[in-house]
């Protein structure tokens, strides 16, 4: 295969090299190396890797055409067992998620052998998928491709947070959480006022429990007197 280094439109120089290996820094730069060559800090735009039956030559245009055939980085990602292991877990635990298989609780008990598996922009998601934000799991509820601005605790029609909340534990109300009916949570922190849940629905900026008698209604009777509170916000 080809790696061409570019400039200004054209190929500036072309190494020949029988393998290619890449290995992740950031969600846009890359180590690579392959039999001739070591490369430190390259985005997708510094580096091209083209298969062999592409024509290639040092000088040679690059056209619309020609970046078409370009590899994706991605697919040269080398990893070890150890770094593989969230993903092929995740993978694995897609289908029982999406289909409601594993509860939340059994979820949270592999959390330490998903770490790693952590959410990141431009990568298609299935529903069910579980990546892990800000040291919090997350579920997939709806297929997409990941962007920044889209983070799992600022898109509730995306993602539902993974949690088991202690029987007796007053929850403070949150987006990005999936109510049921008879659900009791407290509203604006921890000493407000308590609001029962009417229908199951997945919480968002602008359903807050004040504000919509069709989700939520006042709690009838007293409050414990400081009872345990569950963090919910992120």
């Amino acid at each position: 295969m080809f790696i061409a280094i570019p400039f200004e439109g054209r190929v500036r120089t072309l190494i020949r090299s029988s393998f290619v290996l890449a290995k992740r820094l950031s969600e846009t730069t890359y180590n690579l190396s392959g039999d001739a060559f070591q490369m430190t800090q390259v985005t997708a735009e510094q580096a091209l890797v083209f298969p062999d039956e592409v024509s290639l030559e040092e000088g040679a245009e690059l056209t619309d055409e020609l970046l078409m055939q370009a590899l994706p980085l991605e697919s040269f990602i080398s990893v070890s067992a150890e770094e593989a292991l969230p993903n092929v877990l995740g993978l694995l635990l897609r289908t029982a998620a999406a289909d409601g298989r594993i509860s939340d609780e059994e979820l949270l008990s592999v959390q330490p052998a998903l770490e790693g598996r952590n959410w990141r922009a431009n990568v298609a998601v299935q529903v069910g998928d579980v990546f892990a934000y800000k040291g919090v799991l997350w579920r997939c509820i709806q297929a997409h491709t990941t962007q920044g601005g889209w983070q799992p605790d600022k898109t509730p029609a995306l993602w539902h947070r993974v949690e088991v909340v202690a029987e007796g534990t007053v929850r403070i109300w949150a987006t990005g959480i999936d109510y049921v009916a008879g659900d009791e949570v407290a509203y604006p922190d921890a000493e407000g006022k308590l609001y029962v849940c009417q229908q199951a629905h997945t919480s968002q900026a602008g359903w807050e429990p004040p504000g919509v008698p069709a989700l939520w209604s006042p709690a009838n009777g007293s409050r414990q007197e400081n009872p345990p509170v569950a963090e919910m916000g992120v």
